[in-house]
């Protein structure tokens, strides 16, 4: 979602950004019953909000002001204004994502570990809750990643690099939800131990940490969860002698504007740009950049407009095979751009729900086997590019795992991770798929990290 995506990308090296999704064990509520932990929307105040307000309409409001005095009062026209107009977009485009994520600023999101029942909940103001039975999760799994920070010379940053350890729990069928981020192996220990003492799951570590422990406990199984009831966001109909399900994306004037305007920005820089180069013309050698410069620069600017902000995704499911159709919402490119991908009921593992970290919402399928399927022509690369590594939530046995459908989130009305299960539950119902019942020692199989 292009709120999301605008926000992320201008937060995403910062270490404040980082610092957001760590949390502590302190966040977690205790009960005699169940532990529970509160998240609110991390966008929609704070510091964040007011770094924001500060480098866009500080720095944005004096820009424009500079580039809208050269552009009345001097003789070239066209890059004082394309400065005006590029700063007075970044405000536009700040103001519009930042007033969505206030209008998202009552959003809470709740997951919960009843002992008293033995079932995982999660729970999302204005959602369906979820519901999933204590006793069919198989293991925590400890991942680790590093992500590059912009800081420097703090005692928890080093070489510019931020170190995180996450600790997911994973469902019979591979699905992952992230419990816990953390940010060195000691608070790690701190928070297996305080975990496994209301369930006791074996523990499996992909990490350099080594604690991997088979011991565990059995969890009864005392209550049936709640069926979910799929929100207006989910619609199926009857396609191509199968069922074609879709997650809509909610509709917004400023969502559209800023579909017309990131393309604009960069479409106008390369403008400005070469027109600085024609105007010296006359010395030959700015040929030698203009051309590698404008291939790469367009090159770039297609992919992020068409395959992002463009790009769309289609699932007709039924008893033979899966099919993921993938096109572009500029009707004028789809005879160029669309590819389809058949994937045999035979080839499919699993269908899977992963929340992971930084906000992600992912279904996805695992397949079991290619069908000489290769991934290596042009297009399979480019619908595949989606800003999220999914390598590491591979498991043993999975060929490959192939992302469908992405949810942004925080988002004042749109989808959420319940339609994401629903779909789940859809595509097996509609597949009839027998899916694999995955055990710890499925997942130990393999010492592939």
């Amino acid at each position: 979602m292009q709120e999301g995506f605008i926000l992320k990308l201008i937060f995403l090296k910062t270490s404040l950004f980082s610092g957001l999704f760590i949390m502590s064990l302190d966040s977690w509520i205790s009960g005699t019953d169940s532990i529970r932990k509160e998240t609110k929307n991390p966008y929609s105040g704070g510091c964040i909000f007011v770094i924001g307000i500060l480098a866009f309409g500080v720095f944005g409001s004096i820009a424009s002001l500079f580039f809208g005095v050269l552009f009345l009062t001097g003789e070239d026209k066209l890059f004082p204004g394309f400065g005006f107009f590029f700063c007075i977009s970044l405000v536009t485009i700040f103001i519009i994502t930042m007033r969505s994520y206030r209008k998202a600023s009552h959003i809470i999101k709740t997951i919960e570990i009843q002992t008293n029942t033995s079932l995982l909940s999660l729970r999302e103001t204005g959602k369906s809750d979820v519901e999933l039975p204590l006793s069919e999760f198989i293991s925590y799994m400890i991942l680790f990643r590093a992500e590059r920070s912009s800081s420097t010379g703090t005692s928890i940053n080093t070489n510019s690099t931020w170190k995180y350890w996450d600790l997911y729990l994973v469902y019979r069928d591979g699905s992952c939800i992230l419990l816990e981020t953390f940010r060195d192996g000691n608070s790690l220990k701190q928070g297996l131990e305080f975990f496994r003492t209301k369930l006791p799951l074996p523990v499996l570590d992909r990490s350099d940490l080594r604690l991997t422990n088979p011991e565990s406990k059995d969890i009864p199984h005392k209550q049936d969860p709640k069926k979910i009831e799929p929100s207006s966001w989910v619609r199926t109909e009857s396609k191509d002698q199968g069922t074609k399900i879709e997650i809509i994306e909610p509709k917004s004037i400023g969502r559209t504007f800023i579909t017309l305007l990131v393309p604009a920005l960069f479409y106008g820089a390369w403008f400005t740009v070469v027109n600085s180069f024609l105007e010296n013309f006359e010395n030959m050698i700015f040929l030698i950049f203009l051309i590698p410069f404008s291939i790469f620069f367009l090159g770039i600017t297609t992919v992020m407009t068409v395959f992002i902000l463009f790009r769309k995704t289609e699932v007709v499911a039924n008893s033979l095979e899966l099919k993921l159709r993938y096109s572009t919402r500029i009707p004028i490119l789809n005879s160029l751009l669309y590819k389809e991908r058949s994937i045999p009921l035979s080839s499919i593992r699993n269908v899977r729900t992963i929340r992971m970290e930084q906000d992600n919402q992912i279904l996805c399928v695992a397949l079991k086997s290619s069908n000489g399927f290769k991934q290596r022509t042009f297009l399979d690369f480019l619908y595949n590019v989606q800003g999220v590594n999914l390598s590491a939530k591979q498991l043993p046995g999975d060929v490959e795992l192939l992302g469908i459908i992405t949810l942004g989130s925080w988002l004042p009305k749109g989808p959420g991770y319940s339609d994401l299960v629903y779909a789940e539950n859809v595509l097996e119902s509609f597949l009839n798929l027998k899916e694999e019942s995955l055990t710890f020692s499925d997942l130990t199989s393999s010492t592939k990290k």
